[in-house]
């Protein structure tokens, strides 16, 4: 738990990471871990996934709390760095991005969705440069 914690320290806004030391809510199910601000009524939950010891999908669920969060708009550039620093913190790896196709629902100009070679996906929202999702293809295809 210290290094998830660690690692949402140095991938998300400041705010999320203060919330959720303050009230932080941490429970297991069939190989997700859930980090949340409630038990009951969360304003702000993180999905963490792993197979095997890796991580193969991420969801920072889009509550209240993210209206709280100060407006931080970023490009494309400054975005697909958010993108990568998830990558080398909860990955271990340095990817190559390119924008690609939103994903489903996140078509608004509001967020951008990125590839890497490995055809995992990566969604950030632009107007927060908030890290939203993290798919890993192999994963998606077993589901």
């Amino acid at each position: 738990m210290k290094e998830l914690m660690a690692g949402i320290q140095k991938t998300m806004p400041q705010e999320i990471y203060q919330e959720l030391e303050k009230n932080k809510v941490v429970s297991e199910t069939d190989g997700t871990i859930l980090i949340g601000n409630d038990k009951d009524e969360p304003s702000l939950r993180l999905d963490f996934t792993y197979e095997n010891g890796k991580l193969v999908q991420f969801v920072n669920k889009e509550y209240g709390f993210f209206h709280s969060l100060p407006e931080i708009v970023v490009n494309e550039e400054q975005a697909k760095q958010t993108a990568q620093t998830f990558a080398k913190v909860f990955l271990n790896q340095d990817v190559h991005l390119k924008k690609t196709t939103d994903l489903s629902g996140y078509d608004t100009g509001d967020y951008i969705t990125f590839e890497d070679d490995n055809h995992n996906t990566y969604l950030v929202q632009l107007s927060l440069n908030l890290f939203l999702k993290y798919n890993d293809s192999q994963f998606l295809e077993s589901l």
